[in-house]
């Protein structure tokens, strides 16, 4: 008797991984020198990646696998990590949990293949976006099974998808500044797994979200401008 998907919802509307046509997967590369954003936690100290285990997001994490998340942007950054909970009507984070996070920017010495799941990458697969990238944190153990079976292929290091949290705070704020900006262009995030990157990423700046009792500059204004209240 085949067995449910793993979130116990008979309704799951994630795909299963058997259903993915591998042939019409779509890979892009970020070439050697490509920079990024990445908000990592303090805990981990020097090391970008996530230890194999750590977290519970979208694509993440994997057996056997450490795990980096980063995104063009910082905005992206932010709202897949710190701000990542501060959601719903009345958003709100506390600054004992920004404290965790430091914001880096990082750049890639080698060229790094991915998957593409982005709209058109999703189209072409006769896929939506809630059937994978959309998807809210209930259904990410199935999402995780479906990056189990897609690490690796085509020879690619990690996924490239559309941030759904952009979109939600843009839906949020539909009358401000908020829609406009995080609509201007799409919030790509990825995640890099290890051991299939082995190339070296360095550190060109990074910047704790909060020091000396004070939150980032940046943070404070993109969490204003999402009206998200800083506690």
């Amino acid at each position: 008797m085949a067995s449910g998907p793993p979130c116990g919802r008979a309704d799951c509307p994630i795909i299963a991984p058997a259903n993915i046509d591998r042939r019409r997967l779509r890979t892009i590369e970020l070439p050697a020198g490509t920079e990024r954003f990445r908000v990592g936690q303090l805990r981990f100290g020097d090391s970008l990646f996530a230890p194999a285990g750590a977290g519970n997001g979208r694509f993440s994490p994997l057996a056997d696998r450490q795990h980096l998340y980063v995104a063009e942007q910082r905005s992206a950054a932010l709202l897949e990590s710190a701000l990542h909970e501060a959601s719903g009507p009345n958003p709100r984070i506390y600054r004992a949990q920004l404290a965790r996070y430091e914001l880096m920017r990082v750049r890639l010495r080698s060229t790094t293949p991915l998957l593409d799941l982005r709209d058109a990458a999703l189209d072409a697969l006769g896929l939506e976006r809630h059937q994978l990238t959309g998807a809210g944190p209930r259904h990410y153990p199935c999402t995780q099974v479906v990056a189990e079976r897609l690490a690796g292929t085509k020879g690619c290091h990690g996924l490239l998808w559309t941030s759904r949290q952009g979109t939600l705070h843009a839906e949020r704020n539909p009358d401000g500044l908020a829609s406009e900006v995080l609509r201007h262009d799409s919030l790509d995030v990825a995640v890099v797994y290890r051991p299939d990157h082995r190339g070296r990423i360095d550190i060109l700046e990074r910047e704790p979200l909060v020091q000396h009792d004070e939150v980032s500059r940046f943070a404070l204004e993109l969490a204003s401008l999402l009206r998200i209240a800083v506690l």
